[in-house]
């Protein structure tokens, strides 16, 4: 059977993304959707050239007969971020912007390798305040609050 080359998952699955949000902007008004439309073309083309070169490196090691490593090796960290960002998104409506970005803060420190716990509360600290000061204090922006207040 047939292994392909980690980048023809990725090229589809951005030009999948890419194709669904293109179409998505085809229904704003045509001034504010002509930069969406500008970048997804561009994100199409930039898929292509991906695609073309997963399958193309998937022909030359079928010629080669190299064994190549299954997929998910290679897509491991960014399917898990993927995965993380999109819980992030509905935990900010259920916890609030403050408590979701700390568990995630958390999640993806603690992820990639950072042990020590006075570095992450540190981390935390800073990253909240900074946040509080600029967008909440400064700024005036509204941050989502959650349902738990």
């Amino acid at each position: 059977m047939k292994t392909l080359h980690s980048d023809v998952l990725i090229g589809l699955a951005m030009l999948i993304f890419s194709i669904i949000f293109l179409t998505l902007s085809a229904q704003m008004p045509s001034d504010p959707a002509l930069f969406p439309k500008l970048i997804l073309t561009i994100l199409i083309i930039f898929s292509f050239l991906i695609t073309w070169s997963g399958v193309s490196k998937t022909w030359a090691a079928e010629k080669k007969e190299v064994k190549q490593t299954p997929v998910f090796k290679h897509i491991r960290v960014p399917l898990v971020t993927f995965i993380a960002l999109c819980l992030y998104i509905a935990l900010i409506n259920i916890l609030g912007f403050f408590a979701a970005s700390s568990i995630v803060a958390i999640f993806f420190m603690i992820y990639f390798g950072v042990r020590s716990y006075v570095q992450v509360i540190l981390v935390l600290l800073i990253m909240n305040t900074f946040i509080y000061l600029l967008f909440v204090w400064q700024l005036r922006i509204a941050l989502p609050t959650g349902l738990l207040l």
